[in-house]
């Protein structure tokens, strides 16, 4: 069956967010497209994207093969709280490490090398469903063995309860390939939430990432799209001045490694996290290093637009005047962790002349997010 695409528009706004750009849907509107929102989203694109459908009961995932008899509940878990969720995802990390996947450390270049400096820090995601079942009973019988305690997992991204009762892990399906669990920090170091991605660049996923979610699944949740920080991890209690964002955990990492004297944050994605990047920098300089297609792709040019008007706005409203500058480098590089990995040499360049450089559809697209704005 060939199913139709079509863009939102005024007349037919999205159904998720409301805005007449950006989004799209099916013709018959069964299935929406946003790419403003992932919350109580059914799944995520390969882009980030909330992917929101009409009718729950189509289950459609990344996956080889799927459960047919998985019901779908629309009310999600209350998300558990910091401690305990950092508490569950430290000790999955620990039984399943990333170690575990040769392949995945034994190589020299893109994640497999480069990125992943410190693998004890990212975790082995099991494709089948049964081996991440018998992962979570691991996990119970080491939390019995070490606290005399079984943990409880309602509110931790990624788990849920199965028909049976008994916590499950990751979806009832087998993915593909074997996955990499990559933690998103928190202030404090603690873990948030977790993201997946495939072990082999090869596959269909490279380079795209899904969110560890339980989302529509009983005493499941989703982790919306929290901001990773490096920073307590790498930049070891000196005084901060300037915060750098990129986008991913991944090329946080690479960052921070290379830049010490920056605080490094990553979002999930171009358009998210703006509000605690904003705080996170506030009254510090700002890096923006989001991918070089921010000078040619008008949706990422106009989300980082979005975040440089917040910014602005809260400096007029706290009195303080600390700079906004945008890393460009070598156009052959996509993201700035490449870039570096390379020893290409990176640009810094002020609000005013990263929009000169702009093409004319980057510069249009951020002309009604810098309204009103003086720079």
């Amino acid at each position: 069956m060939n199913i139709g695409y079509r863009r939102v528009s005024r007349k037919s706004p999205c159904r998720i967010c409301g805005k007449p750009d950006w989004c799209s849907t099916t013709v018959d509107q069964n299935i929406s497209f946003c790419a403003r929102s992932t919350t109580y989203a059914d799944r995520l694109s390969r882009d980030g994207w909330g992917i929101y459908y009409s009718n729950f009961k189509r289950l459609i995932g990344p996956t080889k093969t799927f459960s047919a008899k998985t019901q779908a509940y629309s009310i999600q878990a209350p998300i558990a709280s910091i401690e305990h969720r950092h508490k569950i995802y430290k000790k999955l990390i620990q039984l399943s490490p990333l170690t575990k996947c040769d392949e995945s450390v034994s190589r020299n270049d893109g994640i497999r090398g480069a990125q992943i400096r410190e693998v004890d820090k990212h975790g082995g995601f099991p494709k089948t469903a049964i081996e991440r079942h018998r992962l979570v009973e691991a996990i119970i019988e080491s939390f019995v063995s070490e606290d005399g305690i079984v943990p409880a997992f309602k509110g931790v991204p990624g788990f849920w309860r199965g028909s049976n009762g008994r916590p499950r892990l990751g979806g009832d399906f087998d993915f593909v390939e074997d996955l990499i669990l990559i933690p998103f920090i928190d202030p404090k170091g603690l873990i948030q939430a977790c993201q997946i991605r495939c072990v082999k660049e090869s596959s269909a996923w490279s380079g795209r990432y899904l969110w560890l979610s339980s989302i529509r699944h009983r005493d499941g949740c989703g982790p919306g799209t929290p901001l990773h920080h490096e920073g307590p991890l790498g930049f070891k209690g000196k005084s901060i001045q300037t915060v750098l964002v990129t986008e991913g955990a991944l090329k946080a990492a690479t960052v921070q490694a290379f830049l010490p004297d920056r605080y490094v944050v990553g979002n999930s994605g171009v358009a998210t996290s703006h509000r605690e990047i904003v705080k996170t920098a506030r009254k510090k300089n700002l890096e923006i290093a989001f991918d070089a297609d921010c000078l040619t792709n008008p949706h990422v040019a106009r989300a980082l637009a979005s975040l440089i008007a917040l910014r602005v706005r809260e400096q007029k409203f706290l009195s303080y005047d600390h700079p906004v500058r945008i890393i460009t480098w070598d156009k052959h590089y996509k993201g700035i962790d490449d870039a570096l990995i390379a020893g290409a040499t990176l640009k810094y360049q002020s609000v005013s002349a990263w929009l000169k450089s702009l093409t004319p559809n980057c510069f249009e697209a951020t002309r009604h997010q810098l309204a009103g704005i003086s720079l």
